[in-house]
């Protein structure tokens, strides 16, 4: 009854547009720890959307690019500022940017820059497929945060989850297929009759963390909980965009169809399909099951 009467207020809350007053309290007293308990604030990720006031702040503190002593984040972020301006004043140098090129390709070269593998064919390399799905990171980062610094240091740690989502591409799909299945078994099998398993863009969903395809306003709740440890929730997501459509897609009688289809996501269609996938999420356990824990530690 309690847990009822705390999901109505914050209901209640969010509706009237103040979204997340209890929880946004329960973070500042976390905030205030020294040093900051990290596990907590997984654990509040895990279970609420980061207001966001403290958004910036709280990923760049699990995403390792400030630490848990805050007596130092002025210091850190300050290197961190510089080691950024000198990236970017390389580039300059070097002819490798000039006014004309887009933020998220000057990030994502800054990027290539400080990990040593900038090409001389850098336009090419630009298009690769993986640098593709960095990009589209780096674009939902930037529309996210206003400064090109802060959005290059968070999206760096995203490439970590990318990276992770790319290596597991056939472990995350079948776990995808599984949840589908208990879901809607009849979706399911006309998905699997048509062979649109194999066609759906699952390697960029999964390896743009849904960037790209899901409006960055509602994918920051789900870039929350993968933050707070739990990567099951961009299976969830997959699935909950799968069953959204679910009425369009048995009207279709091709792979291209239902592509074509799921491909249609409006800003307005990102909002519930977010919420019918942190449901089913927490249907299935939530933050219960399969867990990321080694987060990426900023150099």
């Amino acid at each position: 009854m309690a847990t009822d009467e705390r999901n109505f207020r914050s209901y209640y809350y969010e509706k009237m547009g103040f979204r997340g007053v209890e929880e946004k309290k329960s973070l500042e007293i976390l905030l205030k720890d020294k040093p900051l308990d990290v596990i907590k604030l997984k654990q509040f990720c895990l279970r609420f959307p980061v207001p966001a006031l403290h958004r910036n702040k709280v990923w760049k503190i699990l995403l390792g690019v400030l630490s848990a002593y805050t007596d130092s984040h002025q210091w850190i972020w300050e290197q961190r500022q510089i080691q950024f301006s000198d990236l970017t004043h390389a580039l300059d140098v070097m002819g490798n940017t000039t006014a004309a090129t887009l933020p998220t390709e000057k990030l994502l070269l800054a990027w290539l820059l400080e990990n040593r593998c900038l090409h001389f064919d850098y336009i090419m390399q630009l298009q690769r497929l993986d640098h593709l799905k960095k990009l589209a990171i780096l674009d939902t980062c930037l529309k996210l945060f206003d400064r090109e610094v802060d959005a290059y240091w968070l999206a760096k740690g995203f490439f970590h989850f990318s990276t992770k989502f790319i290596q597991g591409h056939v472990k995350f799909k079948e776990l995808m297929k599984m949840k589908l299945e208990i879901e809607d078994s009849i979706l399911y099998k006309h998905v699997i009759d048509l062979g649109a398993m194999e066609t759906l863009p699952l390697e960029y969903w999964f390896g743009q963390c849904f960037a790209g395809y899901i409006a960055e306003t509602s994918l920051v709740r789900i870039w929350d909980k993968l933050l707070g440890g739990s990567t099951q929730i961009i299976v969830f997501l997959a699935v909950a965009l799968i069953l959204h459509f679910r009425h369009t897609i048995l009207a279709c009688n091709s792979c291209e169809e239902i592509n074509l289809c799921v491909s249609k996501v409006t800003k307005e269609t990102s909002e519930i399909v977010v919420n019918e996938a942190i449901e089913l999420w927490q249907e299935h356990g939530g933050p219960i099951g399969l867990m990321i824990t080694d987060l990426p530690k900023q150099k």
